[in-house]
C-alpha cells in the first residue's frame, strides 16, 4: 500500500512516464518555443504532455502518460526535421554584416522569414546556423549572402552608388569605422564599404547620397591624385626623365 501510494504521488507530481530529447542548439530550442512560446504551448495542449527546457540548457524534458510522451516526443522530432535549415561557413570578418548595426540586420531576417540564426566565432571562421521550413531558411540563405556581400535592399525612393575608393579605402573607413559612422549620421544614408574591393556604396534617398558622395570623394580625391602624381614621378626617374637626375658630362 505505500508503495502504491508513492507511485501514485509520483505520477501526480511528474506524470506515468518521464523521457527527455536533447535538442543540440538553442536555434533548436526557439523552434521548440516557437514565437512567444506558442508552439511548446500547442504541444502540450494537444498531447497532453508537460513539456520542459531549463533556463540554459537544451534538454527537452517529457512527462505525463505512456501515450501522452510518446506522442509529443514523436511531434517534436517531426518539427525539428521540418525544421532542419542548414549551416554556412564565413570569415569572422563577416560576422558583423550579418549581424547588422545592433543586431538590426540578423533579427529582420528572422522577423521576416520566420527562421531561427546562430552565429559562433571559431579562431578564424564562424558557423552561421539556420533553422526553419525549407522556403523560409533558402529565403534566409538569400538575405545572409546579401548582408555577407555588402548588398542593401533599397527601399521607396532611394538609390545606390558605388564609388572606387582605391588606396584611400582605410582613410574612407577612419579609426575603428569613425569615419563611416560620422558620413552616416551627418547625411542619413547607409555606408557599407567592402574592403577588399575597395568600394563604398552608399544607399539613401537620391540627395542625400550625393551628399555623402561629395564629401567621400572629397576624402579619396587628394590620396589618389598623390599617389598617382609619386607614380608618374617614380616612372620619369626610371626612364631618365626626371629633371632631378644629373647627367655626367663627357
Amino acid at each position: 500500500q505505500v508503495s502504491a501510494a508513492l507511485t501514485m504521488c509520483h505520477n501526480a507530481a511528474f506524470g506515468e512516464a518521464q523521457d527527455s530529447l536533447e535538442l543540440g542548439s538553442r536555434n533548436a530550442v526557439n523552434v521548440v518555443y516557437g514565437p512567444n512560446f506558442q508552439t511548446i504551448r500547442e504541444l502540450q495542449d494537444s498531447t497532453g504532455c508537460k513539456l520542459d527546457i531549463a533556463r540554459g540548457s537544451t534538454t527537452l524534458k517529457l512527462s505525463g502518460s505512456n501515450e501522452a510522451v510518446s506522442d509529443a516526443m514523436a511531434r517534436v522530432r517531426a518539427l525539428l526535421n521540418a525544421n532542419r535549415g542548414f549551416d554556412m561557413t564565413i570569415d569572422n570578418s563577416k560576422v558583423g554584416a550579418v549581424y547588422g548595426k545592433g543586431g538590426a540586420t540578423l533579427r529582420s531576417i528572422q522577423d521576416r522569414t520566420g527562421v531561427q540564426i546562430d552565429v559562433e566565432r571559431g579562431p578564424t571562421h564562424a558557423t552561421v546556423s539556420v533553422m526553419g521550413t525549407p522556403e523560409a531558411s533558402e529565403r534566409a540563405r538569400h538575405m545572409l549572402q546579401r548582408a555577407i556581400d555588402g548588398e542593401v535592399e533599397l527601399g521607396p525612393g532611394e538609390v545606390a552608388e558605388d564609388i572606387e575608393l582605391g588606396s584611400a579605402t582605410a582613410a574612407v573607413i577612419g579609426r575603428g569605422g569613425s569615419n563611416v559612422v560620422d558620413l552616416e549620421k551627418r547625411h542619413g544614408v547607409k555606408v557599407n564599404v567592402r574592403s577588399e574591393l575597395q568600394v563604398a556604396r552608399i544607399v539613401g534617398r537620391p540627395e542625400k547620397v550625393a551628399a555623402a558622395t561629395k564629401d567621400i570623394e572629397a576624402i579619396v580625391k587628394p590620396i589618389l591624385d598623390a599617389e598617382k602624381a609619386q607614380k608618374k614621378a617614380d616612372e620619369a626617374v626610371q626612364s631618365g626623365e626626371s629633371a632631378w637626375q644629373v647627367t655626367p658630362e663627357d
